[in-house]
C-alpha cells in the first residue's frame, strides 16, 4: 500500500483528503504545521508528499527545500496545494523540483489520477537505478541525473505546457515570466551538461580547453549577467558587492570564463549564510587578472585547495544536491591557462581567489 504524507493546515480540507486517499487504497499520514510535516516525512519514508504551499509556520517551499536537500528524497514525487493559480508560484516551485500542482479546490478525480501518475513514474525511476557509480562520466551522469538533470527538465517540460496553455488563452504576460523559468532550467541543464563533458576529457588525460575562439570578454558585464542569473534561480535573499577596476580580458573563450566564474559564484551563493553580504572583487596584479570571492557559511568544516578533487564534499552530503565537480573544473581550468587558484573554508570564511593571465594566447 503506498505511503502518502499530506500537509494541509486546513484541518476540514485535510480530513476530507485523508478519507479519500484511505478509499483509494492509499496509506495516509497527515500533518498541518510545516515542521512537524517535514519530520514526518523523515520518519515515514513515504511514496510521495501532498503539500499545500501557503502554511502557518513555514511554506511549502521550504518544505520542499529541505526535502530535496535530502539524498534519500531527491526523488521523492512531491504535488504542492494552492489556492491560486499563480504562475509566479509554479515557477518558483518547478525550479525547486516540484513535480506537480494543484489548484483548491480540486476535484477527487484529479488528486488520484495525479498522485498515480507521479508513482507510476517514480516507479520507472527508481528501476533505473541501483547500478554501481564508478568515477566516470558516464557513471556520474548517471549518479546526478535523477535530480541535476530531471529536476530542470521537469521544470522545462510543465512549465513549457503551461506556456501552451497560457498562449493559447491569450495570455502573453504570464507566458513570459514562464518562458524565464524555462531559460534559467535550461541554463542549469546547459552547465552540468558541460561539467561532465569537460570531465570525461580530463578522466582521459585530454586538455578539454584546447582549440577553443578567442574572444574579448568585458569583466563587469559578464559578472553581473551571471550575478544575475544565479539570483533568479536562486531561492535565498542574497547581498553581494561586486567590485571591479578591470575592463577586459583577451585572448580566452568566453564560454569557458562565463563557465568557470559561474561555478565559482554558484558555490559561494549555494552555501552562504543570507545573513551576510557576500564580497567579490575583480582586479588587475602584475599583469594578472585577480578575482576573490568570499562569504560566511553555516556549517562547521575546514578545507582547503589540496581537498579539491573530483566529488569532493566538504559540506553535509544531505546538504549536497551537485555534482561535486564544479571547484574540481575550476581547478584544472586554471591550471591549464597556467593562472593560480587558492580555496580555503575555515572560521566559517569561504573564500575562492584565481589569478590568471591578463592576456592569454
Amino acid at each position: 500500500m503506498p505511503k502518502i504524507v499530506l500537509i494541509e493546515d486546513d484541518r476540514l480540507l485535510a480530513e476530507n483528503t485523508k478519507t479519500i486517499l484511505e478509499l483509494n487504497g492509499f496509506e495516509c499520514f497527515m500533518e498541518h504545521e510545516g515542521q512537524k510535516g517535514i519530520q514526518l516525512i523523515k520518519t515515514t519514508c513515504p511514496d510521495l508528499v501532498v503539500c499545500d504551499i501557503m502554511l502557518d509556520e513555514i511554506d511549502g517551499f521550504e518544505i520542499l527545500r529541505e526535502v530535496r536537500a535530502t539524498h534519500n528524497f531527491l526523488n521523492l514525487p512531491f504535488i504542492f496545494l494552492t489556492a491560486r493559480a499563480d504562475f509566479g508560484d509554479k515557477r518558483k516551485g518547478m525550479n525547486l523540483g516540484a513535480d506537480d500542482f494543484l489548484t483548491k479546490p480540486f476535484m477527487s478525480r484529479d488528486l488520484i489520477e495525479a498522485i498515480k501518475a507521479r508513482l507510476t513514474i517514480s516507479a520507472q525511476k527508481n528501476a533505473s537505478t541501483g547500478v554501481e557509480i564508478r568515477k566516470s562520466a558516464v557513471d556520474v551522469f548517471y549518479k546526478v541525473s535523477n535530480h541535476e538533470y530531471l529536476t530542470p527538465l521537469n521544470g522545462i517540460v510543465n512549465l513549457s505546457e503551461i506556456v501552451v496553455k497560457q498562449l493559447q488563452n491569450h495570455q502573453i504576460h504570464d507566458a513570459i515570466t514562464l518562458v524565464e523559468g524555462i531559460n534559467v532550467s535550461g541554463q542549469r541543464m546547459l552547465r552540468i551538461t558541460r561539467k561532465l563533458l569537460w570531465y570525461n576529457q580530463l578522466s582521459n588525460y585530454l586538455n578539454p580547453w584546447q582549440n577553443t575562439n578567442s574572444h574579448t570578454i568585458f569583466v563587469i558585464d559578464l559578472q553581473q549577467k551571471i550575478i544575475n542569473n544565479l539570483k533568479r534561480s536562486s531561492t535565498k535573499n542574497i547581498d553581494i558587492i561586486l567590485k571591479s577596476s578591470i575592463s577586459s580580458l583577451s585572448g580566452y573563450d568566453e564560454t569557458h570564463i562565463e563557465q568557470i566564474f559561474t561555478e565559482i559564484y554558484q558555490n559561494i551563493f549555494q552555501y552562504a549564510d543570507p545573513l551576510y553580504t557576500i564580497y567579490s572583487d575583480a582586479r588587475l596584479e602584475n599583469n594578472m587578472f585577480v578575482l576573490i570571492v568570499r562569504n560566511q557559511y553555516k556549517a562547521d568544516y575546514t578545507f582547503s585547495t589540496y581537498d579539491i578533487t573530483p566529488f569532493f564534499q566538504a559540506h553535509n552530503p544531505k546538504d549536497m544536491n551537485g555534482t561535486g565537480l564544479g571547484l574540481y573544473i575550476v581547478k584544472e581550468w586554471v591550471k591549464s591557462v597556467d593562472g593560480y587558484i587558492e580555496v580555503k573554508g575555515e572560521n566559517h570564511l569561504f573564500e575562492v581567489l584565481i589569478k590568471i593571465p591578463i592576456n592569454y594566447m
